[in-house]
């Protein structure tokens, strides 16, 4: 792999943009890890730290190695920088299918994943090249499939992001859209990056822009629903509890016992986070029952439902 002329951090060969991508993700490992420690339950938070890890990984490894001053085989070497890469490039399918619910990318993270990623790096890079030691054969035919996978699941991911909204598109929604497709964008071409062999500077830059990008993205939503959310409960606030009133509704549209706790929650005014601390379940959860809930009860909205739920 091409490595840009070191930039003397210490002894290593460590470019500085490199140094810098490093201290970022260590600063928001620490900060996803509090985040997941306190709301355990919410499993996106545990997958988007998963991708944190393995980007640090990326960098540290990309940063330091091939480097003939240590004493690893070069061999190896070039099999872990190559491995990192693979890693990540893994990953991100399957991350962005279970984080952002596109079902779409399911046949790329659960079979697409192994089969065009891999075993040819398996077979490339583990075995081959540890046999013959030929890295220049090595890079030209070892990322000829994962490139090519590459470009297939950027069109796949597009048509995902599509899919998924294309129910109540809204100017927010759009906006969500292209933001997780530029998100995604740089990690899938990642393979042709190494494949092209554009340097550490490169590599580097391609892989943390995505993050970078994501980072903005899970924010922007953050907010959204903090906002959504604080616009409903004042409107609900407006609205008396009638206890008797949610019980004779909820078995009069056949409510299950989960549904009816939900109920009882959200009349309460309880936010859709709040839910999911109480009850020991993940806000994605809470969404599916609340949909369902919606569904069984013919409303649209939270306001709907109180109002509805607690009249006789």
């Amino acid at each position: 792999m091409t490595k840009l002329k070191p930039m003397n951090i210490g002894c290593t060969q460590m470019h500085t943009v490199t140094l810098l991508a490093i201290i970022i993700g260590l600063v928001a490992i620490g900060a996803q890890s509090a985040l997941y420690i306190n709301r355990p339950q919410d499993k996106s938070k545990l997958w988007y730290l998963g991708l944190l890890l393995l980007l640090l990984l990326f960098n540290v490894v990309n940063g330091l190695f091939p480097d003939p001053a240590y004493n690893i085989a070069l061999n190896i070497q070039h099999i872990i920088v190559n491995g990192a890469g693979f890693a990540v490039v893994s990953y991100f399918p399957f991350y962005f299918y279970r984080a952002f619910g596109l079902e779409k990318l399911r046949f790329f993270a659960v079979y697409g994943v192994p089969l065009f990623l891999l075993l040819p790096y398996l077979a490339f890079f583990v075995i081959g090249y540890s046999v013959h030691g030929d890295l220049a054969f090595t890079h030209k035919y070892g990322y000829i499939i994962p490139t090519c996978h590459s470009f297939v699941l950027l069109v796949a991911i597009g048509r995902s992001i599509r899919y998924a909204y294309r129910e109540k598109r809204n100017r927010n929604r759009y906006i969500e859209e292209v933001a997780a497709y530029a998100a995604i964008m740089p990690w899938s071409f990642m393979a042709p990056v190494v494949y092209f062999q554009c340097g550490q500077l490169t590599e580097t830059l391609f892989t943390n822009v995505g993050f970078v990008t994501i980072s903005t993205l899970l924010l922007y939503r953050a907010v959204n629903v903090g906002r959504a959310e604080q616009k409903l409960l004042a409107d609900l606030e407006l609205v008396p509890i009638n206890p008797e009133a949610i019980e004779r509704n909820s078995k009069h549209f056949g409510l299950s016992n989960r549904e009816i706790e939900i109920v009882y929650l959200i009349c309460e005014r309880l936010s859709y986070k709040e839910i999911a601390d109480k009850l020991f379940i993940s806000d994605r959860t809470v969404s599916k029952h609340v949909q369902n809930i919606f569904s069984k009860i013919l409303v649209n909205s939270r306001s709907e439902l109180v109002k509805k739920m607690n009249d006789f």
